[in-house]
């Protein structure tokens, strides 16, 4: 696997490993697709300064979200379809989001059954309906 520096190195990952018509369907939005260019440019006057040298003793990013403690305050929202990105998509999730104790929450446009991500996960997860 190449070395992953950032979103863009994921990207030509992605539109490599993809059929086309998957990856045009992650790498767009609805209708005009207005949203998608607003979130775009919005996401893109983020810049994140690094800091160096800083003493991250007893540092954590727990944090309790919905009454239960987490590893950190996210969760994976619903992606309808992620069966289609790859195989098991959204079992292959789930799974990451329990070894990194993060809720994982299965869409109504999910690939995989509930049944099937319950049976391959141990943790509770979400559903969106």
């Amino acid at each position: 696997m190449p070395v992953i520096t950032c979103i863009d190195d994921l990207k030509r990952l992605h539109k490599r490993r993809t059929p086309k018509m998957f990856y045009d369907y992650a790498e767009s939005g609805s209708y005009t697709e207005q949203t998608f260019r607003e979130n775009t440019t919005d996401f893109a006057k983020i810049r994140l300064n690094q800091k160096v040298a800083v003493d991250m003793t007893g540092r954590s990013t727990a944090a309790p979200m919905l009454g239960e403690s987490r590893a950190m305050p996210v969760a994976l929202a619903p992606v309808g379809l992620t069966g289609m990105q790859r195989a098991d998509g959204e079992i292959k999730a789930a799974k990451a989001a329990e070894k990194f104790g993060v809720p994982f929450t299965l869409s109504t446009m999910s690939i995989c059954s509930i049944e099937d991500v319950a049976e391959n996960t141990n943790a509770p997860f979400w559903f969106q309906i």
